[in-house]
């Protein structure tokens, strides 16, 4: 049995651009519509500084260019700096996030292994040996390291490059594409090799310590691909919250939702989330402010009484000590901007 796989759009799509399902799989939005990779330069603040928690089957790089975001993956929690990167495994949880509501600048790179595989049934066996639950999820890209380096550069040259193909569309003329894709089994062979070397973090410095309450690195791939029952009750309990975020909820409430208790609720949003099930609620909300502050056409009280905060002043309070900014300021800086 597998879970419904419906559009989640409830969350307002200019603070979540992501197409995501309720399975919590994404589905990439393309360069070239038929051309199963892209690459786009991006920022934090187009995401209302947390993406949604999500995964596909493409293999994903990122470069960070400025800022200094955390990204979770199948229950690790990264800190990256500028000038570092990751690859992300296909089939895994993922998602980015800055907690200090400081923006950052990154370039991302999706590219469908089978763009590849389709050519050769023996390549296509090596590149899924290398993408299986059993394979490391992320490789942390050191800029201080060659061989990082290297790939770090070429994430960002497929981003040209597919800019390029973008702007020369109009020309009729597709062979533009051939240099991109080159570029995209360039990215995908550097980053697969170093998985089957079984190099997947920088320093220890840099890579926050699991923690048990955190999966194995195959728990949640594993979910994505066969929702068993606690799957599933995520998924119920993630629902719950969106449709009832303007709205009193308790931990009790949500755990209802699942058909789980307390204790079980938050082991689930720990593995699937990476943060305890009020935190998610908290954030779902103050992302929901973020996008009615800037349209400026509700008043701050509104907006509080519209997002599920209790009082005006409790939620200039945890907007505050969650974006350094009170409600108001971030609203006037957002209209002057």
């Amino acid at each position: 049995m597998t879970a419904d796989r419906t559009i989640d759009q409830t969350f307002p799509k200019r603070s979540n651009p992501l197409t995501i399902f309720s399975d919590l799989s994404e589905t990439p939005h393309y360069n070239l519509p038929g051309l199963p990779m892209y690459a786009r330069r991006d920022s934090m603040h187009r995401y209302g500084f947390r993406m949604a928690c999500h995964w596909h089957r493409d293999l994903e790089f990122i470069h960070v260019l400025n800022g200094h975001p955390r990204v979770f993956v199948n229950g690790a929690l990264i800190p990256l700096h500028a000038g570092e990167g990751i690859f992300i495994n296909s089939r895994r949880m993922h998602y980015l996030v800055c907690d200090d509501g400081d923006d950052a600048g990154f370039v991302s790179a999706v590219i469908d292994a089978s763009l590849l595989g389709a050519m050769y049934a023996p390549m296509a066996a090596a590149m899924l040996k290398r993408m299986d639950d059993t394979a490391p999820d992320y490789v942390v890209l050191d800029s201080t390291r060659e061989r990082d380096r290297t790939l770090l550069f070429d994430i960002d040259e497929l981003e040209r490059l597919m800019s390029r193909c973008e702007r020369q569309q109009e020309t009729g003329d597709a062979l533009t594409v051939l240099p991109a894709v080159a570029q995209s089994a360039r990215l995908c062979f550097l980053a697969l090799e170093r998985i089957n070397e079984g190099t997947i973090t920088a320093e220890p410095k840099t890579v926050d310590q699991r923690t048990p309450e955190y999966p194995t690195p195959s728990s949640a791939h594993a979910a994505a691909n066969d929702p068993g029952p606690e799957f599933r009750s995520f998924l119920l309990m993630m629902a719950f919250i969106r449709a009832n975020a303007s709205h009193k909820i308790t931990l009790d409430d949500i755990a209802r939702a699942g058909i789980v208790g307390r204790r079980v609720c938050c082991e689930l949003f720990r593995t699937y989330a990476g943060q305890t099930p009020i935190d998610y609620l908290t954030d779902y909300r103050l992302g929901k402010a973020r996008e009615l502050l800037s349209e400026g056409t509700m008043s701050i009280k509104e907006i509080s009484q519209a997002c599920g905060f209790s009082s005006p002043v409790y939620f200039s309070y945890v907007f505050r000590r969650h974006m350094d900014a009170t409600p108001r300021q971030w609203r006037d800086r957002e209209l002057a901007t």
